[in-house]
Formats: C-alpha cells, sequence, structure tokens
C-alpha cells in the first residue's frame, strides 16, 4: 500500500469530471506541488512531493488535460494561481480586469473537464464498445467514428468528415 500523508488525504474521492475539484486542484497545487513553482509543469514527480500515487497520478492527468484543451495565456494564469497570486495581481500582471481573473478560470476548469469527458468517452467507445475509429487527419488522432467525433459528410465513404470536430473549429 502507497504512503499516505495528511495532506493527500483530502483528496481520496476526487474525479477530473467535476468542475469544482478542478478548481480546488488549481488553486491548492502550489501548496502541494514544487514542481509546477519551480517552472517544471507537467512532470509533478518531484522527490519532495510526499503523496500516494493516486494523487500524483491524478496532477500527471490534469497536466495532459492542460495540455489538450489550453492555449499559452490559459496556462499563465494558472501559473500565477498556483502560486497564490490574488485575483488584482493577476489582474495586473494579465492587464485584464480583476472580474475577467475569476471568469477565465470558470473556463479554464470548463474546458479541463470537457477534454476529461471526451477522453473517457473515447477510450469507452473503443475500449468498451470496440466502435469502429478512425484518424483525423490534421491531429492525427485515432478517435471513434461517430458523429461526436466527427461531424456527417454525406459525400464521404465512411459518411464522417477527414477532420475530427475539435480541429475543425
Amino acid at each position: 500500500m502507497a504512503h499516505q500523508t495528511a495532506k493527500d488525504a483530502r483528496f481520496k474521492q476526487l474525479v477530473l469530471s467535476d468542475e469544482t475539484v478542478i478548481k480546488e486542484l488549481l488553486t491548492y497545487r502550489g501548496s502541494i506541488d514544487d514542481t509546477l513553482l519551480n517552472g517544471n509543469q507537467g512532470g509533478c514527480t518531484s522527490s519532495t512531493l510526499k503523496m500516494n500515487t493516486d494523487v500524483i497520478s491524478l496532477f500527471i492527468d490534469l497536466d495532459e488535460l492542460i495540455k489538450k484543451s489550453l492555449n499559452e495565456e490559459q496556462i499563465k494564469l494558472l501559473t500565477y494561481i498556483a502560486k497564490d497570486y490574488s485575483y488584482h495581481k493577476i489582474g495586473q500582471l494579465l492587464e485584464i480586469p480583476i472580474k475577467t481573473v475569476g471568469r477565465r478560470l470558470t473556463t479554464i476548469c470548463s474546458r479541463i473537464k470537457q477534454e476529461n469527458d471526451r477522453q473517457w468517452r473515447k477510450t469507452v467507445y473503443t475500449e468498451k464498445l470496440h466502435l469502429k475509429s478512425k484518424r483525423c487527419s490534421k491531429c492525427k488522432e485515432v478517435l471513434p467514428a461517430t458523429d461526436e467525433f466527427y461531424s456527417i459528410n454525406n459525400s464521404s465513404k465512411d459518411l464522417y468528415h477527414s477532420q475530427c470536430k475539435k480541429c475543425k473549429k
């Protein structure tokens, strides 16, 4: 059994399909993960990070979702939040109104949740339901050949566009 400390006991029942959980993880990350504060976002495996492997895995999954769903400006905002900067200070640094900081964090959490849900559906459709899959011509990702991932194209042999919906945006 993995070593569990008091500081990671609060993460026992966390899932990345809940925006509140995502916001809490992002907000308190700087206090529990020193790799982010050292500019190594995406690692979360520092030797000084004393948490059980489930919590470390949760942060690694969160990092992957951040990479897939956010742009550079949104990632910069997350770095400031992890460093425990106030919304006022973040607004000054990014030259945006204070109200906008909170709204952007809400948008960030929503995008991370949407990407998590998308990845979950992709796995269920291909691994559990064994649905037919198709490779996107733009991002090269193999996705289930369903109208959830591809737009309908009646002139195509498989009835779907060659690019996934995410790439067509």
